[in-house]
């Protein structure tokens, strides 16, 4: 058996590397889920109780799931709560497997990319690490969203598509069972996969049919209840009013800006910088032909075009897609004609992929963090469960609760969120999304059947997100004029400085 080389053995160590500072930061991390993460998690809740409950419950809380979200993440750690039991810290290593399955995937794909080169194994060896050491892949895997599910899924689509053969009568399934949890991953999964499709179109015909069926089974168990509110929801946060809530200053610098912090806050500075300058060092020492796996990469991008021109350009889009980039740049490292130039290419990458993975995950703090990135904290934020047991004995624990605030420390998602990992069916709610009308504030309260109302004190506005809290003020009047009749049952520190009002309402 031939020995690898020093190479793939590098990159190896370089990939477990990444993943054990992943594992110490999960391990040492305190930080509360804030909104998106928060939703997950609370669903996660939900499934694993309606399980232990009875299978038609966890049928029924399966269909119902999110609505506009597809719901597969939410699966994920259902495993780790059967040994762990539930809990916001035990669900997020639910990424770290996820987040190897992906970098070996994509070092897949690559070995089918650059099939019949001399060094293909090095290569993709060498791009699997790569893929490990990209600080958006890493800083999300740390956060229980559902991008690190979709690049391994992704991934595992296209190392299938790249090794599709005609004749395979197996390959259709493989694509069909991927293409049904890819879209229970997310509904723009076709979308970001349209890419390798297309490289593949020749070799995939003969098992198109299977494989739209197969998928189209597997993603109908939730899609089938649910298709017009996830499509509504995909368009409007991709083109429409939820996309521009995010969107920030529009036109041509604006979309240059976006791509200028994908490379900052994607790859990092330094990592891009030691990439281009491998890719043109190579290009103009290497004669190279270009080769089918470097179009079919190619083409894996295009999605990114999309990415530019949406009104949304919240970068974890496109998070899945950037694993391609970490491929190309360890092609270009093996394309030298020399042993030590490719030594020094791959160790020039791996090191300062190492050495920003290190500082972002142990050392980096405001002004130097990327996003999603960042040193751990051992504080939990601020005192949710004081104020949950507080929303009990107001309401009782059915209640509705709703929160005059949206914070990333404390709003009605990861309220929520801590209610259901306590098996309580106690549900909090916001005053309505970037709700900017006080009388549509109170009528949501009426609409919800909410009977608490939670009213923060203490918060700087300077925190807040803005379009996020526009109508608290004019509650909190509601309130104090009697609008709102509203008792007041207690007062609860969050914080110092930082208290909650709680009042039942009539």
């Amino acid at each position: 058996m031939k020995r690898p080389s020093a190479i793939v053995v590098a990159s190896c160590a370089a990939a477990a590397a990444a993943f054990v500072l992943t594992g110490w930061h999960l391990s040492r991390n305190m930080a509360p889920p804030a909104w998106d993460d928060a939703w997950y998690l609370e669903t996660s809740f939900r499934l694993w109780m309606a399980l232990k409950s009875s299978p038609l419950a966890f049928l029924h809380t399966y269909v119902n799931a999110f609505k506009i979200k597809a719901p597969l993440i939410s699966l994920v750690p259902l495993p780790l709560y059967a040994l762990f039991g539930a809990g916001e810290r035990v669900a997020v290593w639910a990424n770290l497997p996820l987040a190897v399955l992906a970098a070996w995937a994509w070092s897949r794909a690559a070995a089918e990319w650059w099939r019949g080169h001399p060094r293909a194994q090095d290569a993709a060896a060498l791009g699997g690490a790569l893929c490990a050491l990209i600080p958006l892949a890493y800083g999300l895997s740390r956060v229980f969203l559902v991008e690190t599910l979709l690049s391994a899924l992704l991934g595992l689509f296209a190392w299938r598509c790249a090794a599709a053969r005609r004749d395979d009568g197996k390959e259709g399934q493989r694509l069909g069972v991927l293409l049904g949890l890819g879209l229970l991953a997310k509904v723009t999964f076709p979308l970001m996969a349209a890419g390798f499709v297309w490289s593949a179109r020749e070799r995939l015909k003969p098992h198109a049919k299977s494989a739209l069926l197969i998928g189209g089974a597997i993603a109908a168990t939730w899609y089938f209840m649910n298709l017009p509110y996830v499509l509504g929801f995909a368009w409007s946060a991709g083109f429409g009013r939820l996309a521009s809530d995010y969107a920030g200053a529009g036109g041509l610098g604006a979309r240059l800006s976006s791509l200028a912090a994908l490379l900052h806050d994607g790859f990092s500075w330094p990592l891009t910088a030691v990439a281009v300058s491998v890719a043109v060092a190579a290009a103009a020492v290497a004669r190279e032909k270009p080769g089918a796996g470097l179009c079919a990469a190619l083409w894996g991008l295009a999605p990114i075009l999309i990415y530019v021109v949406s009104v949304n350009r919240e970068m974890r889009i496109v998070a899945p897609l950037l694993p391609i980039g970490a491929l190309l740049a360890a092609r270009s490292a093996m394309a030298f004609n020399g042993a030590i130039p490719r030594a020094l290419a791959a160790a020039t990458l791996l090191i300062t992929g190492l050495t920003v993975c290190v500082d972002q995950t142990v050392f980096a703090g405001p002004g130097r963090v990327l996003v999603y990135n960042g040193a751990p904290t051992s504080d939990p934020g601020l005192d949710r469960a004081a104020l949950l047991d507080a929303a009990v004995r107001a309401g009782g624990p059915n209640a509705v609760a709703a929160i005059a605030l949206e914070h990333r420390l404390l709003n009605a998602n990861n309220l929520s969120c801590l209610a259901a990992a306590r098996g309580l069916p106690l549900s909090f709610v916001s005053l309505g999304y970037a709700q900017t009308l006080v009388e549509a504030a109170l009528i949501r309260l009426k609409d919800k059947n909410a009977s608490v109302l939670v009213l923060v004190e203490g918060i700087s506005d300077a925190s807040l997100p803005a379009f996020l809290n526009r109508t608290n003020s004019g509650v909190a009047d509601a309130v104090r004029s009697g609008r709102l009749r509203a008792q007041e049952t207690e007062r609860v520190a969050l914080a110092p400085g930082i208290s909650a009002r709680i009042f039942h309402l009539w």
